[in-house]
């Protein structure tokens, strides 16, 4: 249990018998999958009682700060690329924003939780979003996948310098700039990318995307992940400072506000691992969130 969720201080009552009935539920195998709330009502989410994920969104809900930069930088008829969408927390968002005119293309390999990404779009009824069962690189191929339990699903990855546990499943490779159509580049707005080191290869296979889109970025940055795929943050740094990106963690202030702090080092980690790239700061400040000069 976290008892330093803020769900605890609100509604002690309420969490109490919610962590209770998690508790009964996940005995019961026909009752440990049901649909809660989500994105404060506007969608609805299946939460898995048997992993972390799952618990937490039964119990506390979820919130999180880029979560919430996300929805307030989407407009109705953007684009968003969900690169390592799993079970959809981003897309969920993302696909109310942009609503039946906009489009969501969601990058997951893994099947059995591409699977759960599926069922959540199909959950809500979001024919705006496109789920693309390949893996996000450089070039196009064929690549070993490692996957785990549902509990760590999270954590999948394509096979790099590294011998950990997990089964292996072979996936398709593509990139940002062979799947996007020219119409999602004119529309594209936003690019998150959360792929367990893949992220720089990513990029290298999106070039032409973001010399003609220049969409914001929500990216992952973690150095050890990064290197078991032969690269690193500062790698990533160079190939988004090429094309103009400055660097930012979005943050709640105490007032539950959004801001964005400067990141003027990616290879400096932060409390948190994702990083927001943008070349248009003042786009971002017109839609209300504070951005440093």
């Amino acid at each position: 249990m976290n008892f330093n969720n803020p769900a605890w201080r609100k509604a002690p009552i309420r969490t109490a018998l919610r962590v209770a009935k998690s508790l009964a539920r996940k005995r019961v195998e026909r009752l440990s999958r049901v649909a809660v709330p989500y994105d404060g009502g506007r969608t609805s989410i299946y939460a898995d009682l048997h992993t972390p994920l799952g618990l937490g969104l039964y119990r506390y809900g979820y919130r999180d700060p880029d979560l919430d930069l996300v929805a307030k930088l989407l407009r109705p008829g953007d684009v968003f690329v969900d690169g390592g969408a799993n079970v959809g927390l981003f897309t969920l968002v993302a696909a109310n924003r942009v609503g039946a005119a906009g489009k969501v293309i969601a990058f997951e390999p893994g099947r059995a939780v591409r699977m759960s990404l599926l069922a959540n779009v199909v959950l809500n009824g979001l024919a705006q979003v496109e789920v693309v069962p390949f893996a996000l690189a450089a070039e196009l191929g064929e690549a070993r996948f490692r996957v785990f339990e549902a509990a760590g699903a999270g954590l999948n990855h394509l096979v790099g310098r590294d011998a950990e546990d997990g089964q292996i499943e072979v996936v398709t490779l593509t990139s940002l700039d062979a799947v996007l159509t020219p119409s999602d580049r004119d529309r594209l707005t936003f690019i998150k990318l959360d792929l367990e080191g893949a992220e720089h290869a990513a990029l290298r296979g999106a070039q032409a995307t973001l010399r003609h889109a220049h969409p914001d970025i929500l990216i992952e940055i973690e150095a050890a992940h990064l290197a078991r795929m032969g690269s690193s943050p500062k790698a990533v740094a160079e190939v988004l400072a090429g094309h103009g990106y400055r660097f930012y963690r979005a943050e709640a202030d105490a007032a539950g506000a959004l801001v964005l702090s400067p990141v003027p080092d990616l290879e400096v980690p932060g409390a948190r691992p994702n990083i927001f790239a943008t070349v248009d700061g003042a786009r971002v400040r017109a839609l209300g969130i504070s951005v440093p000069d």
